[in-house]
């Protein structure tokens, strides 16, 4: 009989408390790759990092259509990649990656490793975790990468990003 009860106990504990795995598309994203070890950001996670303020700025996900809010807050993608050890041999290496921005629904934008880090593009590469005073995850833009210095505003604008892949476009190994 005791048995009986500690298996029970047992088996519903286990469902109880077993932890669910990371959901990119409502708490954050993850950054994998060629990294040493893989990491989640939470929507919570970008409060400890340095937010900035924007103002009127085109946070929609298309050319056509312009959608402007008055106040934004992000946080830096390079600060955020900074959080991560990159998989390299050597230094030069770094010049030949590139990070693969995917959204839950499949859309993926490109932005080179010399792109974000040497150029005004990576100065203006956010992470949105508010717009005009809403949470970031209140709105219907959940994780939102915003690119403010493109040509074509909101070309590479991203909603709903679910991961950063890190990759080597060196084509040798």
């Amino acid at each position: 009989m005791k048995f009986k009860f500690f298996f029970l106990f047992l088996l519903f504990s286990t469902t109880i408390f077993a932890q669910t795995p990371f959901d990119a598309s409502t708490k954050g994203f993850m950054i994998t790759g060629k990294v040493m070890a893989e990491k989640a950001i939470t929507l919570s996670d970008l409060k400890n990092y340095n937010n900035i303020e924007l103002q009127d700025i085109n946070v929609s996900c298309t050319p056509r259509k312009e959608d402007k809010a008055k106040a934004v807050k992000g946080v830096l993608v390079k600060s955020i990649l900074d959080s991560v050890a990159f998989q390299y041999e050597y230094s030069r290496q770094l010049g030949q990656y590139y990070f693969l921005f995917v959204a839950s629904d499949g859309y993926k934008i490109v932005f080179s490793f010399n792109e974000v880090y040497n150029t005004e593009i990576g100065n203006n590469l956010y992470i949105v975790t508010e717009i005009d005073g809403k949470e970031a995850s209140e709105t219907s833009n959940k994780t939102l990468l915003l690119s403010t210095k493109d040509i074509k505003g909101g070309s590479r604008n991203v909603r709903w990003l679910s991961k950063i892949v890190i990759c080597d476009g060196g084509g040798e190994n």
